[in-house]
């Protein structure tokens, strides 16, 4: 009885987290740039026990019986497909068609990842995000010294404004990408750390990374259809788990009740 138990422990546990994961990809499906994730499931060790029964033959004997011991919640993965793009009209709302990000990085010289694109001019002229982080770009001009409306963003990046008839050149969003986005930490505020060791590559020196499109952002990649499908199976077997400790509870019962 004491194995059912712990079975059961450990298989409530993992729907218990897999039903956070679900809650929170729920929870963020209106956050812009926001990718859904998954939780990975894998078994425990194998208890091996010997064949007791009688009569035996020698390879009765010899072979062993495993007895799986649970499951638990091995990795928390990430879908980086991309979202629904959803024009806002905006100058500075920006989304990249692709498999990008946008770069930021804080007053400590902290660097990070992100695809949301809903940034801000701030007081000195330089395109943030609403935390105050600085986009990283090849800045020539402060904003702040033109219309939103004159401010005209390519699909490369690059930043012009047009002023009595000309265009001028204010400088350049670059795009990053990872070979591996399973690498990427999310921290929150719709960002992602680089963990020491990984590999960032900049549009500056790689095409591909995808298209800046002005006046949209990306919504949130979560199908909440799938996302509520996955809530019931969850449900349903996370009390499922629950009978499997009662029956074993009852099991006990029976066992403590046995008279000689």
């Amino acid at each position: 009885m004491f194995k059912i138990l712990h079975t059961g422990r450990t298989s409530m546990d993992a729907m218990q987290r897999r039903m956070d994961s679900i809650a929170n990809n729920i929870a963020n499906a209106q956050t812009t740039g926001y990718k859904s994730q998954r939780v990975e499931f894998e078994d425990l060790v194998y208890d091996r026990l010997a064949d007791r029964g009688v009569p035996q033959t020698e390879e009765a004997r010899q072979r062993q019986l495993e007895i799986g011991t649970g499951s638990r919640a091995k990795d928390l993965a990430r879908s980086f497909e991309p979202g629904i793009l959803k024009e806002t009209h905006n100058t500075y709302d920006l989304a990249i068609d692709g498999e990008g990000f946008f770069g930021l990085v804080d007053g400590n010289g902290g660097f990070y990842l992100t695809r949301d694109g809903a940034f801000r001019v701030d007081a000195e002229g330089r395109l943030t995000d609403s935390h105050g982080y600085y986009v990283v770009m090849d800045a020539y001009a402060p904003l702040s010294q033109y219309n939103d409306e004159d401010v005209t963003i390519s699909g490369d990046g690059l930043v012009t404004a047009n002023k009595d008839g000309v265009n001028v050149v204010l400088g350049r969003i670059r795009l990053f990408s990872v070979a591996d986005k399973g690498s990427l930490t999310a921290i929150g505020g719709n960002m992602f750390a680089v963990r020491n060791g990984t590999e960032v590559a900049s549009n500056l020196d790689t095409e591909g990374f995808g298209i800046i499109r002005q006046g949209f952002l990306e919504e949130s990649n979560v199908d909440l259809t799938e996302e509520l499908v996955n809530m019931l199976a969850t449900q349903r077997a996370y009390k499922l788990n629950t009978k499997s400790i009662t029956a074993a509870d009852e099991m006990w019962g029976m066992v403590n009740q046995l008279k000689r």
